[in-house]
């Protein structure tokens, strides 16, 4: 594995992390996240998969700036692909990645061999029916009180001197609070925990993280601008039917969206959908 920074045509930074070799696949991070949330998927790279996972405008190690649309991030991402030689390649976006992920794949299917969600919201999105957050919807629309909030949250990640340390938080019980009894697994995995908290701590590296998730949750907040009717057939679409983070509903009114696109719900599953089927995964994505 490897992390690269790359130099965008007005000068901004974009870092990406690439693993492993074979079919080149674009890794969209969840919100709040980083490209190292692709370490969470390791044992692709030993299937013949190439994971490319890159840092939105504001996360890790890329350049903040202002996004007005979901589909704001599409030119960075062709400059990427054109940089690494890639006239095709998969997409596969987890949570608030999944948005965009959509957001590329619509405007450039031709690139695209498939395309895969998981547990990604429907939009308009509340963000305040997600990990047991209620005053979200607050947050957002006092922009005072939203920054305070993941100053707060960066804090308390940045300052936790591992993941036993932040699932103790107020931050990390509300996470916790928050989740299936499927995903409580994930976060009582030493190791998975470990890694999460590694692509949350790199999300917030800059103070310019904090200005990136309000930008996304205010974005996940207005309603679908793609063209739809564009993409047929090359959408799969997963959900765990038990997601408190993302609800089930949401996959169903996307799948409404999109000719062709296969849904695809996991009984007594949540949010970590992804994680919990990566064999099956790489056998859609090879």
């Amino acid at each position: 594995m490897s992390a690269h920074v790359l130099t965008l045509p007005d000068g901004r930074q974009l870092s990406y992390l690439v693993a492993g070799r074979g079919v080149p696949v674009m890794y969209f991070h969840g919100t709040a996240s980083s490209r190292l949330e692709a370490l969470l998927l390791k044992p692709l790279i030993n299937q013949n998969i190439q994971l490319i996972s890159v840092d939105r405008p504001g996360y890790g190690l890329s350049t903040y700036k202002p996004r007005k649309t979901i589909q704001d991030f599409n030119s960075d991402l062709n400059f990427l692909a054109d940089h690494l030689g890639l006239s095709q390649f998969s997409v596969l976006g987890w949570s608030g990645g999944g948005v965009f992920a959509l957001a590329y794949l619509t405007y450039f299917s031709q690139r695209i061999k498939r395309g895969i969600i998981a547990g990604a919201p429907d939009l308009p999105f509340d963000a305040s029916t997600a990990h047991n957050m209620p005053l979200a919807k607050y947050a957002l629309k006092l922009p005072l009180l939203g920054t305070l909030a993941m100053q707060n949250m960066r804090r308390q990640i940045l300052k936790a001197d591992g993941p036993a340390s932040f699932i103790r938080s107020n931050q990390g019980r509300q996470m916790l609070n928050g989740c299936s009894t499927r995903d409580a697994l994930f976060f009582s995995n030493p190791e998975w925990m470990r890694l999460m908290h590694l692509s949350m701590a790199e999300a917030f590296r800059q103070k310019t993280g904090v200005q990136a998730v309000l930008d996304e949750h205010k974005l996940f907040l207005n309603p679908w601008n793609l063209p739809f009717s564009k993409v047929s057939g090359k959408l799969w679409i997963w959900h765990g039917q038990e997601d408190k983070t993302c609800p089930v509903n949401n996959a169903y009114s996307i799948a409404r969206k999109f000719k062709g696109a296969d849904l695809e719900i996991f009984p007594r599953q949540g949010h970590c959908v992804l994680f919990d089927n990566i064999d099956q995964l790489s056998r859609f994505l090879i």
